[in-house]
């Protein structure tokens, strides 16, 4: 795992376990703790799955190969919709909260990047 993808790691597993706890210890809202894991689960996932296939072009560039390697956009597209189908048929998750969850990653990327990029210029 490269060095930028550690710090959001950490975060999204740190949240992850604050939303494990918020699940086991308050009943009441265990669905949309749920759905919330379930969201920002896959959304880990996807954004593995980005790191990936981005170091696969990052190679593909630097060694001047012809191979041709996409994004991985419809394994993406397809794990997302994984997550709302479950979403839909069990109703331990909340559809809101797992389409919320899928945009975590994204977000904590984003504000890190900020973070970070204030951090360097300071």
């Amino acid at each position: 795992m490269n060095d930028q993808m550690k710090p959001i790691v950490r975060a999204t597993l740190l949240f992850l376990s604050a939303l494990l706890l918020f699940w086991a210890f308050v009943p009441m809202y265990r669905t949309y703790a749920a759905g919330f894991i379930l969201g920002m689960s896959i959304s880990l996932v996807n954004a593995w799955i980005l790191s990936i296939k981005i170091k696969a072009i990052s190679r593909n560039i630097i060694e001047k190969t012809e191979k041709r390697v996409g994004l991985g956009t419809v394994s993406r597209m397809c794990m997302a919709l994984i997550g709302v189908m479950i979403a839909l048929k069990v109703p331990q998750f909340d559809l809101i909260f797992t389409i919320i969850g899928l945009f975590f990653v994204q977000l904590a990327t984003l504000l890190m990047g900020l973070l970070f990029s204030k951090r360097n210029h300071s």
